[in-house]
């Protein structure tokens, strides 16, 4: 809308007058200059509101902040003093702001430190209310997980893969027994004599549960991670099971075997072991398997430390390719689950694992992603099972070393 000034309306005035003595007021022309007049004092009025709420704001604005000025004199005289009528200028405040501008954060006092402090408000990271909300921290890309320890037995044991719940193995226990006669004296019969071990897979299991929310808004492959992670879960589940399972419902381990538990050799020493008890257990096998050593790091840590008679390092370091370390120059292999050195625990063991003991996996990973029985809630679950066992099949090939209490 254009703005009108006094002028115009003095203007407009003017023109009704002349036009009123021409015409006269009970004329047309009279009545449409006198609308013009009409709409051009509304629209002055308009224009001339306007300006006077500008004006007003405007007044209100440096009242604020005049009154924001006045307040602030006022604390400054008032000093603290809680409504007294004491000088300013004696106030610690106000001596220690005088002592900062004149030399500075050296020139200060401890206790005008500390009161300078409390009069300097900073935006800040680490105060939430100080600005420390306005800040966002940064995701890494990386996610850092812990090591889990696994008992990897599969390297070395027989691993068969099987399309029943139920493996069969056959195995002759025993060779026809020769005599010497003398002429023409007849022999004896004999026969081999044979039995069967029965491996039966047991379901390993587990459900990861998760909200729709998190799969949404998580910085990581959400499912990718949970698919890993039930991975090494399992691996590390079944690598204890198959030295410390009990065989009901899960695998037996070759810790728990009767027959290998039954044959296990003493050390020497009490609480511990030495060079000796490693030598004596190669003694324990029958010629023909190809043992191995088992124990954990900890075991092995102090495996290194042990000499043999002539002081020499039981423990070898083999730098040629394709040859691993050796103790007593037999291979050795970590089973994390292996017990301590303590009195009465079974903490070394040497075995040929790949004939004395069999694992059996049944063919295939069942994967089952259902989004629908917790729908209502917006949880996901997914549930992983696998089957599969192991067994000891020949006892004879482990030699247990139980330490002497």
């Amino acid at each position: 809308m254009p703005d009108f000034t006094p002028e115009d309306a003095k203007q407009a005035f003017d023109e009704l007058k002349t036009k009123m003595k021409k015409y006269g007021e009970d004329s047309t022309e009279y009545k449409t200059a006198l609308e013009n007049t009409q709409k051009t004092l509304d629209a002055q009025e308009e224009n001339s509101q306007k300006l006077t709420k500008e004006i007003a704001e405007e007044r209100k604005v440096r009242g604020e902040q005049d009154e924001r000025i006045k307040t602030l004199e006022l604390e400054v005289a008032r000093g603290g003093s809680s409504g007294t009528n004491a000088n300013y200028k004696e106030t610690p405040e106000y001596k220690a702001l005088t002592h900062w501008i004149a030399e500075g954060d050296k020139g200060l006092e401890t206790d005008e430190a500390e009161c300078l402090n409390t009069m300097q408000k900073t935006l800040r990271t680490d105060i939430d209310t100080g600005a420390g909300y306005l800040t966002m921290p940064e995701m890494d890309t990386s996610l850092v997980k812990t090591i889990t320890e696994i008992s990897n037995l599969r390297s070395v044991a027989r691993v068969r893969t099987t399309s029943k719940k139920v493996l069969d193995i056959p195995k002759r226990t025993a060779v026809p027994t020769a005599t010497y006669e003398g002429e023409a004296a007849a022999g004896d019969d004999d026969e081999s004599v044979y039995g069967s071990e029965q491996l039966t897979s047991f379901r390993l299991t587990v459900t990861v549960p998760f909200t729709q929310d998190m799969l949404m808004d998580s910085s990581f492959d959400l499912e990718a991670e949970i698919n890993a992670d039930v991975a090494e879960g399992m691996a590390q589940k079944e690598g204890n099971k198959f030295i410390l399972g009990t065989g009901s419902k899960e695998p037996e381990g070759f810790l728990v075997n009767a027959t290998v538990v039954a044959a296990a050799v003493p050390s020497t020493v009490t609480d511990g072991l030495a060079a000796v008890d490693l030598t004596y257990m190669t003694g324990e096998l029958k010629t023909g398997y190809n043992p191995m050593y088992g124990f954990n790091r900890r075991t092995l840590a102090y495996c290194r430390s042990l000499e043999d008679g002539e002081g020499h390092p039981i423990w070898q370091m083999n730098l040629a390719d394709g040859a691993p370390n050796s103790i007593n120059g037999e291979p050795y292999i970590l089973l994390p689950d292996m017990p301590d050195l303590a009195g009465g625990a079974l903490s070394v063991v040497y075995a040929d694992f790949s004939r004395g003991y069999t694992i059996t996996d049944r063919t295939g990973l069942m994967i089952v992603r259902d989004p629908y029985a917790k729908k209502r809630q917006a949880i996901i679950e997914i549930t992983f099972s696998k089957w599969n066992t192991g067994q000891v099949i020949l006892p004879e090939a482990f030699v247990l070393l139980e330490i002497k209490s």
